[in-house]
């Protein structure tokens, strides 16, 4: 059942109300939303007091290439995390979810908002030849600005009245030669991509040009480390967007300035990835049984 509102009472949170009209009373609250929760929990943040402050949103793509290209660090390493910062404007640039053998996937929020993910299978017969990762470009913004999920959302909803609500889809080789993937020059390309309703595109008509420069960078980066990734073929399909940019002020114990209601995971920009974030959720709970005098 979804939670509607976070009643406080006196500066401190009391219970929360659901859409189906229920109410449930505690001194204390966790707030746990995720990433597609990030943008309700900002609001309910506005509506009763908690402190945030402007967060970092991140932007960009999800590239496919040939197992093969990806083998050394696939067989070496559970999943690499490889940070750039580009040279023409010393942005922050990730990887991040490498799928191995893997598809690329769509995946919708709220409102039917279409960006790219990717994911992989343990079964062998659902295994590809191609593995995808993320590409994401960290943009930290400072007052007046204060939507930075808002942001990321007018990137997405960009590329989906250009593609129908679908997942737009470039070759690296337009990318570089600012020219529109058609879909003569994809059925050419040599690479076939994993994600069969991906419609060719220009990602130019949708990222800002900073991002633009700073994906390219990265891929140029990326191909010294494992040479071929800066491959015509290479595709590179839009648009991934991260939703944790709300960033919540908690304290050591991951309470907000409203008493007993803590804030924790993704979507209150205290982690970032399912790791980090069940890891949060143990810290918390510890936290509140310290906090009762129940801590072993």
């Amino acid at each position: 059942t979804m939670v509607e509102d976070i009643l406080t009472k006196d500066g401190r949170a009391v219970g929360i109300t659901t859409v189906k009209g229920d109410s449930f009373y505690s001194d204390t609250i966790v707030s746990a939303v995720g990433r597609e929760g990030a943008d309700w929990f900002c609001e309910k943040c506005g509506e009763i007091g908690v402190e945030t402050t402007p967060g970092t949103v991140d932007v960009g793509v999800r590239v496919e290439v040939r197992d093969e290209i990806m083998q050394f660090l696939n067989e070496n390493l559970y999943e690499a995390k490889l940070i750039f910062h580009t040279p023409t404007f010393d942005d922050k640039v990730r990887t991040f979810c490498t799928n191995p053998s893997g598809e690329v996937a769509a995946e919708y929020y709220e409102g039917g908002l279409a960006v790219v993910n990717g994911h992989a299978y343990k079964a062998k017969e659902y295994k590809t030849d191609n593995t995808n990762f993320a590409i994401l470009v960290s943009k930290n913004f400072t007052k007046p600005f204060k939507t930075p999920i808002e942001y990321g959302k007018k990137i997405a909803e960009l590329s989906n009245m250009l593609c129908g609500g679908m997942i737009l889809v470039q070759t690296y080789g337009d990318f570089k030669r600012g020219r529109r993937t058609t879909e003569e020059r994809l059925c050419r390309n040599n690479l076939i991509p994993t994600l069969k309703d991906a419609v060719p595109g220009d990602l130019s008509l949708v990222f800002p040009h900073r991002i633009m420069v700073d994906i390219d960078e990265m891929l140029q980066a990326l191909d010294k480390v494992t040479p071929g990734i800066a491959a015509d073929e290479t595709l590179l399909y839009g648009v991934e967007v991260k939703f944790y940019s709300n960033q919540v002020v908690v304290g050591k114990d991951f309470q907000t300035n409203v008493a007993g209601l803590y804030a924790i995971g993704d979507g209150a920009g205290v982690t970032r990835g399912l790791q980090q974030a069940s890891a949060n959720g143990l810290s918390v709970a510890r936290s509140i049984l310290k906090a009762r005098g129940q801590a072993n």
